[in-house]
């Protein structure tokens, strides 16, 4: 007979048993999942101790990476379990930001003694005599022992199936890449083909625990397979394709008919044997079912391959629910899908469109639309969708909600750090997704935090080496800080990769302005002649011609721009382009040529961007009465935007009350810019130095003309650049460092000397320098 020692806790009105795995209520058992109850039995044992989270999931967990969310997930499991927090009774005490302690009250009980029979020995049959009748009694009692026995084996083989079920290794970890091939077709309908990957990607894209390599990397690694980027993707090809990566698995699905039904079959592969780690097969009734078969069999396998039962509950919305229940809409998706992917995002809008026509509560058509929009510079169509899809986002999975929220934000309320915030927890659910970090990199810029977009870039393309956006952010923040080689090395490198954004050669065309080499800058409108948005050559054109004061060719090549824009569908474009021009003739003393522009901005269509731009130009130009009504519209239809109230609003109420000679006040109104101020294209900057030299306050001028001075990368082509020499001038001469003075007024001279000659602020400069040159 041997002794096995007993653990028991008491607290409150439960016990807990370590050796029965057991929690008990007044005598009766309370369940708790595995998890739960392990994470109970550490907290009591070391009651009254605070554990830090990292110490409970090393314990609970041992051998397994998972989400912070599983032990929250957990203790609020127990607590249900316990009724924590009911008549006032307390039990776990939650310490923000590091861990958890059990507070209540524990007694243990002295481990005792249990005995426990030793192992029953089977009996040896041996052959009865058939003179001997055998004893009842005694045979009664060997027939009850051996039931014991078999039962208690039972038990035995029972648990010890349990115990590998629930502490099997999983087949995948949360560190491996998984590839999906392309779905074996049987059925011979072309509505299949390609559409069930793109489905089976979005229902596993859900998880936090597997990671999909990415259908552009795919294709990519075919390229350099030397196969056709269109090549369907056999589970051989696939295998390969894992080889090459170093991935440890891949999925190959197929669909077959079985009468009038389908047959579906997910099976998981190791990318080296070959041999089947996971298979799912499922039936559907019609063809309508499909998609609601491919959900739950992709559901069971995400089991079978190692992801907690947790995980799955949280993150495992049916795929008709988070895409469409209509097969025809999710084809058209999918087209759409495809032709975004390989860089055709006009040409992908109308698949789009069909979807939602077709679906009216297809969410993430809805989604891909808006960003799809917003890519084109179309920002009221990106606004529209986006509301669209926010209205249902309580249809989606959390990824796709997290995701929808910041384009809800950017384009439709403006307020980027809520955006940020939807971001930053996208990123932590789905830390190996790249779009996250992309996201993240993007609202950075527009906030003007450029080293942080740079290593969220960097992220992004770590994750995925061949995603075109990262590169663009990380660019642009390499050029806003001045490191003009840097950026153009990364862009350079980008397509070299065959990566294809016009945003690439709009951040090439302006380094190539900065380092003064126009072959560089051929070379970028070359690449857009011909193209649908060959407008925007035209955009940068002018403002090339803007920045040195050559005025009437900047407006011709603005013209130029804005007929292009208008042709099409991009009107919102073209009143960029001549509300931007409206400022440029703001800046050089041509206002009636600036109220021209503003006009005709404002008429293509009202934007955050044509009003804001036209309001300021109106303002400098002293037209109070027009800019006022501007201001007033911005503040009613923007009321959250994070750009329009902390850049936009100020710089234009600084303006007019310039215009009014109430230069303290200009000052005051452009207080809540200095934390955007990087990506305020130096308005700021240029209002405050004018504001402080109508104050005769030459230090503070100089000060603010110099800080544009200082970052030539916030807006390369930007007038306001070479004004600001003449801006340090006029602060030199107010505190007489006159020698000073004629040396910034040349500086300005040697970057205007192709400037128009009748230029209102060209003359006035000279009139100045004349009058210096005098004393």
């Amino acid at each position: 007979m041997s002794h096995q020692l007993k653990h028991l806790y008491e607290f409150g009105l439960f016990r807990l048993d370590a050796g029965e795995r057991l929690l008990l209520r007044d005598g009766e058992s309370v369940p708790l999942t595995p998890k739960s109850f392990d994470l109970l039995l550490a907290l009591v044992e070391h009651h009254g101790r605070l554990l830090e989270k990292d110490e409970l999931l090393k314990k609970v967990w041992p051998d397994t990476f998972v989400e912070e969310t599983n032990l929250s997930y957990n203790i609020s499991l127990i607590r249900k379990a316990l009724g924590d927090g009911e008549n006032g009774q307390k039990f776990i005490e939650t310490v923000p930001r590091r861990g958890y302690r059990f507070v209540a009250g524990v007694r243990q009980i002295q481990s005792a003694p249990v005995e426990e029979e030793p192992p029953i020995a089977m009996p040896v049959a041996e052959p009865l005599s058939p003179t001997m009748p055998p004893a009842a009694p005694e045979r009664s009692g060997q027939w009850r022992r051996l039931a014991l026995a078999l039962t208690g084996s039972g038990t035995i083989i029972i648990a010890i199936v349990a115990w590998f079920y629930f502490n099997r290794a999983p087949v995948l970890t949360e560190k491996d890449t998984i590839l999906l091939a392309d779905f074996e077709n049987k059925t011979g309908e072309e509505i299949f083909d390609k559409m069930l990957k793109q489905a089976l990607a979005i229902q596993l894209q859900q998880s936090p625990f597997l990671n999909l390599l990415s259908e552009a990397q795919m294709r990519h690694e075919l390229k350099l397979m030397r196969r056709s980027s269109d090549e369907r993707v056999t589970a051989e090809i696939a295998r390969e394709i894992c080889e090459r990566q170093n991935l440890k698995a891949l999925i190959a699905g197929s669909i077959a008919p079985l009468g009038s039904h389908y047959v579906i079959t997910l099976e998981a592969i190791s990318a080296r044997s070959g041999e089947s780690l996971a298979r799912e097969q499922i039936e559907a009734e019609s063809k309508e079912k499909v998609l609601q078969g491919l959900s739950q069999a992709a559901t069971r396998l995400r089991e079978r391959l190692g992801e907690s039962l947790v995980s799955i509950q949280r993150f495992n919305k049916p795929l008709e629910e988070i895409t469409t229940a209509k097969l025809e809409a999710f084809k058209f998706y999918f087209q759409g899908v495809e032709l975004a992917v390989g860089g055709g995002l006009m040409d992908a809008i109308p698949y789009l469109e069909r979807a939602v026509e077709i679906d009216p509560e297809f969410v993430s058509a809805y989604t891909l639309l808006s960003v799809m929009y917003g890519r084109t510079d179309r920002l009221r169509l990106a606004a529209e969708y986006a509301e669209k899809g926010y209205t249902l986002k309580d249809k989606v999975s959390e990824y796709e909600r997290l995701r929808l929220d910041y384009w809800y934000h950017n384009f439709v309320t403006g307020n980027l750090h809520k955006g940020i915030e939807a971001l930053m927890l996208q990123k932590r659910i789905h830390p190996r997704a790249s779009s996250g970090p992309n996201d993240l990199s993007l609202a950075y810029n527009l906030i003007g935090q450029y080293d942080q977009a740079i290593v969220e870039a960097r992220e992004s393309i770590r994750l995925n080496p061949i995603f075109a956006s990262p590169y663009k952010n990380q660019g642009l923040g390499l050029l806003r800080l001045n490191r003009f080689a840097d950026a153009g090395n990364v862009l350079s490198q980008a397509v070299e990769q065959k990566l294809e954004m016009t945003e690439f050669h709009s951040l090439l065309y302006q380094i190539a302005f900065i380092n003064n080499d126009p072959a560089g800058m051929q070379r970028q409108i070359d690449w857009a002649r011909g193209k649908p948005d060959e407008h925007i050559a035209f955009d940068w054109q002018a403002g090339a011609a803007a920045f040195p004061g050559q005025w009437r060719k900047a407006r011709d090549l603005s013209r130029r721009a804005i007929g292009l824009a208008a042709r099409g569908d991009t009107q919102e474009i073209a009143a960029r382009y001549g509300a931007e021009q409206a400022l440029r003739g703001a800046v050089f003393g041509d206002c009636r040529q600036a109220g021209i522009d503003a006009a005709q901005g404002l008429k293509f269509t009202r934007s955050r961007i044509s009003l804001s731009r036209a309001a300021l130009a109106l303002a400098l130009c002293g037209a109070a009465n027009q800019a006022r009504p501007l201001d007033g519209e911005l503040t009613k239809r923007y009321p959250e935007d994070t750009i329009i109230n902390s850049i936009w609003l100020p710089a234009i109420r600084a303006a007019m009350e310039l215009q009014r000679d109430n230069a303290a006040q200009a000052i005051e109104q452009l207080q809540t810019t200095s934390r955007y101020e990087a990506a305020a294209e130096f308005w700021p900057q240029y209002l405050r130095g004018h504001a402080y030299l109508k104050l005769k306050r030459g230090a503070e001028a100089a000060a603010e003309f110099q800080q544009i001075l200082d970052h030539r990368g916030y807006a390369p082509l930007s007038p306001l650049y070479p004004l600001a020499h003449l801006g340090l001038a006029r602060a030199a001469a107010l505190t007489g460092a006159m020698a000073r003075s004629r040396k910034d007024c040349e500086a300005f001279f040697a970057a205007w000397k192709e400037a128009d000659a009748d230029l209102p602020i060209l003359r006035e400069a000279r009139r100045e320098y004349e009058l210096m040159a005098k004393r």
